[in-house]
């Protein structure tokens, strides 16, 4: 097997790996993905593998072209993990780190539909499988890729997104106690100020100045939401203050705001807009194709 794009090879040494040819046409033949999950890894056909996603990151009651859009999203970035992983034990986990994934839900009719109805359809850009990325919602402003993974690509970079301001993560407030939050960066002592030093083009922090009796840190965005936990400090999209001897973060979206906002494809399909016109606006530049097996 190998891989093409909708015309011609896209790199003479993956036609050595036994994994995917981008075509116009399916075939019959199914792909299977290796999916870790519980433990044990099983064996999924690529389309049952992603109603399961879509079971696990949106609701089914979503527009029909909200579903489809995050259907090729969530197959395309399997079709990555199966290439990036061929010769591994599994190539993809069910967990958020990966894609979310719940098994039991192939009769669900509206992620059956969706599924159906893009069967086999992924992103592309430049004769290659795109890097396909998504969130809950971008709090008004998708992140560049290369701002929080330090992976530059054409397609991911930052943009207004007016479809993600009105939902119901747009805006979030987190309120610690000043222990609390010094525990959870591993430092000790009297805290005095947190203040934003340094924020990329779509005002995430990238940086922020933590004083603790006299002494300064300094520590990344993503390193804070990490220790604090992402389902706690939903973003990097915040403005921080100290009030009342407490910390307290007010800010926008979930998640780390590359690609595709959830929220916002179903803000999209609600205003009559189609799965690949929901695609093209969070991914500019990238071009529908489809994968199938090599005999």
């Amino acid at each position: 097997m190998k891989i093409k794009n909708l015309k011609v090879l896209f790199m003479a040494a993956l036609a050595l790996l036994p994994i995917f040819t981008l075509t116009n046409s399916l075939s019959a033949q199914e792909i299977w993905v290796k999916l870790l999950r519980h433990g044990a890894v099983n064996q999924i056909k690529l389309e049952e593998y992603v109603c399961g996603v879509l079971a696990g990151e949106i609701s089914p009651s979503w527009p029909l072209e909200a579903l489809k859009a995050m259907a090729v999203c969530a197959r395309t970035f399997a079709a990555n993990k199966v290439m990036a992983n061929f010769n591994n034990y599994y190539h993809i986990t069910s967990e958020v780190r990966d894609q979310v994934y719940r098994n039991g839900f192939g009769q669900n009719e509206s992620f059956a539909r969706a599924v159906t109805e893009t069967q086999g359809e992924v992103l592309t850009y430049a004769e290659d499988l795109a890097q396909v990325y998504y969130c809950a919602s971008s709090g008004g402003y998708t992140a560049s890729c290369a701002s929080v993974w330090g992976n530059d690509f054409p397609y991911l970079k930052a943009l207004a997104d007016p479809y993600s301001t009105e939902d119901p993560y747009n805006s979030w407030t987190l309120i610690l106690n000043p222990n609390e939050f010094l525990r959870a960066l591993h430092l000790s002592g009297t805290l005095k100020n947190v203040e934003v030093i340094k924020r990329d083009e779509s005002s995430r922090v990238q940086e922020l100045k933590i004083s603790v009796q006299g002494r300064d840190y300094v520590k990344a965005g993503k390193i804070l939401r990490d220790a604090l936990g992402s389902n706690q400090l939903r973003s990097t999209f915040f403005e921080v203050r100290m009030e009342n001897g407490r910390v307290v973060f007010t800010g926008n979206g979930w998640g780390h705001g590359v690609g595709l906002s959830q929220w916002g494809a179903k803000k999209m399909a609600e205003q009559g807009y189609t799965y690949d016109q929901i695609l093209k606006f969070y991914f500019p530049g990238t071009i529908m194709g489809e994968v199938v097996a090599s005999p």
